[in-house]
């Protein structure tokens, strides 16, 4: 079955939405989300993930108190079980924290596609608060190698919903955005479902957590 590019739709729609004239009589209420973000529980065993955010904001007027905004985002994600030696900040290496054969290690990318509900609280014309909800659905593809012997590769589709607060910062011309959320994305029920045959080891909580989204506001 051919693969569907969500990206590629979700960047198509964005274009569409610039050269409407409905949008260009009303530039002020549309904005580009470009950004980064990371993905994990600031453990490092646990699973973790970067990439980067590309989103259309909505809002129907100036310091409205809602907006809604059309996300899509492309992630790297590993995790190696603990059982790597690795260093610290300092450059000196450290032991694993689990010994022998790693039970599960991946590296696998991640495209997700999402609608992001706002409630703002503007402070004043250079600060807005505001609560985020994330409804986002993809695709996880990448390189299973279970018991340091078995390798599975897959693809398979994903949803999480993510809930945080943020911040709003404006500078003349300039408009950054940063946010916290607690995200319920988790493989662990994807890789279950592939695993090797006899395969009676135990798999980590692949949870991920929290979402930190670094993000610059461009008003069209």
């Amino acid at each position: 079955m051919k693969r569907v590019n969500i990206t590629k739709y979700l960047f198509l729609l964005i274009i569409m939405l610039c050269l409407s004239p409905q949008i260009v009589k009303s530039q002020s209420r549309f904005s580009l989300m470009p950004g980064i973000f990371y993905n994990g529980s600031f453990v490092r065993e646990d699973v973790s993930g970067i990439g980067l955010i590309m989103g259309m904001e909505f809002m129907p007027k100036t310091n409205h108190f809602f907006s809604i905004e059309l996300r899509t985002k492309y992630g790297y994600y590993s995790f190696d079980d603990g059982t790597k030696w690795s260093q610290d900040n300092d450059g000196y290496w450290e032991a694993p924290v689990n010994r022998g054969d790693p039970r599960l290690e991946y590296s696998l990318f991640s495209s997700q596609i999402g609608i992001v509900p706002k409630f703002y609280w503007h402070i004043d014309e250079s600060v807005s608060l505001f609560v985020e909800n994330e409804f986002a659905s993809g695709l996880m593809s990448g390189r299973f190698k279970f018991k340091n012997k078995e390798k599975s590769k897959f693809t398979e589709p994903i949803f999480c919903y993510n809930i945080g607060i943020g911040a709003e910062f404006r500078e003349k011309k300039h408009v950054f955005v940063g946010s916290l959320t607690f995200s319920t994305l988790n493989f662990r029920k994807n890789i279950k479902k592939h695993k090797p045959i006899g395969y009676n080891e135990y798999i980590p909580d692949q949870s991920v957590l929290f979402l930190v989204n670094f993000i610059y506001k461009i008003a069209l």
